[in-house]
Formats: structure tokens, sequence, C-alpha cells
């Protein structure tokens, strides 16, 4: 079709329509929309890891256990429980920061972990995290060090 016969049937567009500038209207509340919504999920996220982290700390230094460090390696620090009369093995295993006992079992402490650290600075436990997310967190455990 050439443009003389577009003319004559009617089809003249000398500009946008009042449909096609609502249509773009919506397709860019709609990507701001989704920006906004992303921004917040990633902010969520960081929240509920520190919170998740200061639960973890709650742990290590709850009455409940009532911990004292035995013995810090690398990626692994050995804790007694005098309440409880057992050893504790607290460790990085497959993306988590758990607690195991002699036995069986384990108890999740924290997810989502992609490095720790524990070392002993100026008498107390540090505790370095950091979350697959890159978010670091750190804390001083004041766990007295048994011999």
């Amino acid at each position: 079709m050439n443009r003389k016969s577009l003319i004559s049937n009617g089809f003249r567009r000398p500009g946008y329509l009042l449909v096609e500038g609502l249509v773009s209207v919506v397709m860019t509340v709609f990507a701001v929309w989704t920006v906004v919504a992303m921004i917040s999920y990633v902010s969520q996220v960081q929240n509920r890891q520190l919170v998740n982290f200061h639960s973890y700390i709650r742990i290590l230094e709850s009455e409940k256990f009532d911990f004292q460090i035995k013995q810090i390696k690398v990626g692994d620090t050995l804790l007694y429980s005098p309440v409880t009369h057992k050893y504790y093995h607290m460790e990085k295993y497959k993306g988590m920061i758990r607690f195991t006992g002699s036995f069986k079992g384990h108890i999740p402490a924290l997810n989502d972990v992609q490095k720790v650290r524990w070392s002993k600075f100026r008498g107390c436990l540090r505790t370095d995290v950091t979350f697959n997310n890159g978010q670091k967190c750190s804390a001083y455990s004041k766990l007295p060090f048994k011999d």
C-alpha cells in the first residue's frame, strides 16, 4: 500500500492517540512500582537477617545453656554448658550456623550465611558473619573461656 491509498481510506495519523498515551503512562507507573517493590524487598531481607543475627546472639548468651567457650577453631567453636553438662559445637554447615551436640541432631541458629569467623578478643567471643547478600554483622559476647 502506498501513502495515497492510506489517506484515502481515512487512516491518517498526525500524532499519538489518547489510548496510546494512556498505555505509555500505565507502563511507566508499572515500571516505577516494580523498582519500588524491589527496593522494599531488599531492605526487608536485610532487616530480617539483622533480627535473626540478634536472635542467634541471644541464644548464645542465654541462661538456658549458660555457655562457656572451650575451644575456638576456624569454622568451629566448642562450647560447654554447665546447665546441661554437655559439650556443643557451633559451626558453619551448608550456608547456616548450627549447634550440634555429641550425638545426632542439630539446632539451626542462623541461615543464609556465606562466611563466619569466631575469635577471642579482649576476653570476649567475637562473631563476624557475612550473609549471602553481602551484609555483614559483628557482635561481642561476654562468655567465659573455660580452660
